[in-house]
């Protein structure tokens, strides 16, 4: 066993907007059940074995299955989550239509406030 971190991308900070977590061991047991805090989580999970984790936060949820080998830290990304790329400095996001759900906005301007 081993203390494991999980941070979830596209959540809000300390107890606002955090996502609601299930993890389920190899035989589909429910091992955890509890809310992320700050967009992190640390867990004891056994080192070379894989879990099933089922995360929700407003109206989306990320199911996804991974392998606790090395590594202490992993990452989960919400849809909605804004990442930065490192090689340009850039920062990358979809932008939709209000009334349309799903539809892209192509093309436009942002004005931005500080």
């Amino acid at each position: 066993m081993k203390d494991v971190t999980l941070k979830f991308c596209g959540l809000g900070y300390n107890n606002i907007n955090q996502a609601d977590v299930l993890i389920y061991d190899n035989c589909d047991n429910l091992i955890f059940e509890g809310t992320t805090y700050n967009s992190l989580l640390t867990i004891e999970l056994c080192k070379n074995n894989v879990y099933r984790l089922i995360a929700k936060s407003l109206d989306e949820e990320i199911n996804i299955v991974f392998y606790v080998g090395r590594n202490n830290n992993y990452c989960f990304r919400f849809p909605r989550s804004i990442f930065r790329n490192d090689i340009d400095k850039s920062i990358t996001f979809l932008l939709t239509d209000y009334y349309y759900n799903n539809l892209p906005i192509e093309r436009g301007e942002i004005i931005l406030y500080g």
